[in-house]
């Protein structure tokens, strides 16, 4: 099974940066340590914490980041379970963990700007919260981030 993840309140940017290289990462700014471990347990995931001691519960898996910034955290996270060859990036809502999937330009164009109808064709669409994905100018900037976050 791959690896599945749920992050702490003060893990936020990570989730992000892990949801961007493809990877199911759980988040919610609000969930409360028991939260955190019951749904780690529930749905076996690995704890991403910041906190020495997340649970007293043994049969809860956890990985504690020692990094405050996210790249490195990102860094440390990748080597210790080994992901580099796992990265299926942009497959997943940053901001939600939904899947993406590709949706025709006309079942959508009500929802774009003029200027994203008139230079993009292939777009994305989350299977949760509806968000709307496309290769912007942002794509080719986010994919050198990321290569350069893990080459460090």
């Amino acid at each position: 099974m791959p690896n599945r993840f749920i992050a702490d309140v003060h893990l936020g940017k990570l989730a992000r940066l892990l949801r961007l290289l493809g990877f199911d990462t759980a988040y919610e700014n609000n969930f409360t340590n028991q939260d955190l471990a019951s749904i780690a347990l529930e749905q076996s995931r690995i704890l991403l914490t910041r906190n020495t001691y997340p649970s007293k519960q043994q049969s809860l898996q956890y990985f504690i980041i020692k990094n405050e910034d996210p790249s490195a955290q990102l860094k440390q996270v990748v080597e210790h379970f080994n992901l580099k060859n796992e990265f299926y990036p942009f497959s997943r809502c940053v901001v939600c963990n939904g899947i993406l999937e590709i949706v025709s330009k006309e079942k959508i164009i009500h929802l774009l700007e003029e200027n994203t109808v008139q230079h993009f064709d292939k777009f994305w669409q989350c299977s949760n919260c509806r968000r709307i994905y496309w290769k912007g100018s942002h794509y080719d900037r986010m994919l050198q981030r990321i290569k350069k976050m893990i080459d460090k």
